[in-house]
């Protein structure tokens, strides 16, 4: 693979680290705050609402890749920083909407277009680009897997020293972003707008598939399962870090796994067969009314949950034509991370109500998902 590969998964680390972080102990800090499980929602809501925002604005600045990527960097710091300062409910949802922060636990900021064009540039051939994205996916998992067993030593929470470290990690993407070459973006338009009719098809088809699974993600992100845990369960943030210790350790080996399945069965079989699994176990959650069982089935779901990943980022760099890549993945991303803003909402009023509906709404709806995308693309074979 080439170096590029490495050091834009180093980046990647760093990120998921911060993410994984503040997704996990949101619900804890916000509720030391003395806000509840509604209040709580609403935050996260604002922050992911913000971030889809910037996710969709920033592929119009007219600046190249790596300035525009010092400038994410360096607004995920400013972020950071705020957190620090002042302890808040509005100064947090400042700090996240500066920095970009989705509290979702997933990165879904504007880095990934640029990152993934990048390594797809300077990964050709079919095989490379697997295992690269691959590569790219696991060190996320890796890292956040070290960020939640991070948590488990806050037995008394100082979320001064948890946002002091998460902005040391915002600090080192300024290495990786120094020693990268980032390709110039090949533009036929401002917008994903094009002559050929089939990429024009798939683009139209994709976005309207991952935004129906990133709606059903929303209703479950991180942060939200951690909430969840917490009130249901009782946990304390502690006990949630060695619960995303383990999902983060099977996550990541799984992720491994990913580039293997994809290269024996194909890019799609590997999105939709791993899926379909993650989600029977993800409705299986909340069935029997036991912390034990419920983390059992929770460990279960992520065996694949993420396998799709690689796969995914594999299949939309290799179907959609260079020239269109960044453009294209932006959208992708800024609608996924659209598609997930009503989650939080949704899922705090359901967990004041009716805890268990919210895994049994997800899963519905990415089961849904999985099948109408096999039902679209599984004769796809490109190379």
């Amino acid at each position: 693979m080439h170096r590029t590969t490495y050091e834009l998964s180093v980046s990647k680390a760093f990120r998921s680290f911060i993410f994984t972080t503040l997704a996990v102990s949101s619900p804890f800090y916000l509720s030391s705050l003395g806000y509840n499980s509604i209040q709580v929602g609403i935050a996260l809501f604002v922050s992911m609402a913000s971030s889809s925002i910037i996710v969709y604005a920033f592929p119009h600045l007219n600046i190249r890749n790596k300035p525009r990527m010092f400038l994410l960097a360096s607004l995920l710091s400013i972020g950071l920083l705020l957190l620090i300062l002042e302890h808040n409910i509005i100064f947090y949802i400042i700090a996240v909407i500066i920095g970009g922060v989705s509290l979702s636990g997933r990165d879904l900021t504007a880095n990934l277009a640029i990152e993934q064009y990048t390594i797809s540039y300077y990964e050709t051939e079919r095989k490379s680009k697997n295992h690269a994205f691959s590569l790219y996916n696991f060190s996320a998992y890796g890292v956040a897997a070290i960020a939640s067993f991070s948590l488990y030593f806050y037995k008394v929470p100082d979320y001064n020293l948890l946002f002091g470290i998460d902005l040391i990690m915002a600090l080192g993407q300024f290495i990786p972003y120094a020693l990268v070459k980032f390709p110039n973006t090949i533009r036929k338009s401002s917008r994903v707008r094009v002559d050929d009719p089939e990429v024009a098809s798939n683009i139209k088809s994709i976005k309207y598939l991952f935004s129906m699974d990133a709606f059903g993600a929303g209703i479950v992100n991180t942060a939200i399962i951690a909430l969840w845990f917490e009130y249901v369960y009782k946990i304390t943030l502690s006990e949630a870090g060695i619960l995303f210790l383990i999902v983060n350790i099977v996550t990541a080996i799984s992720i491994i796994l990913s580039s293997k399945l994809s290269n024996r069965m194909g890019v799609v079989r590997t999105m939709v067969y791993t899926h379909i699994i993650s989600n029977v176990f993800l409705l299986m959650i909340p069935i029997i009314h036991s912390l034990i069982i419920s983390e059992v089935f929770l460990f279960l779901r992520q065996t694949t949950s993420q396998m799709d990943v690689p796969a995914r980022d594999s299949f939309t760099n290799t179907i959609i034509p260079e020239e269109y890549r960044v453009t294209a993945n932006s959208t992708f991303n800024g609608l996924r991370t659209a598609s997930m803003v009503p989650g939080p909402i949704i899922s705090s009023i359901l967990i004041d109500s009716l805890p268990g509906a919210v895994f049994y709404s997800a899963g519905s709806v990415k089961l849904l998902y999985d099948i109408l995308f096999f039902k679209k693309y599984r004769n796809f074979r490109k190379q």
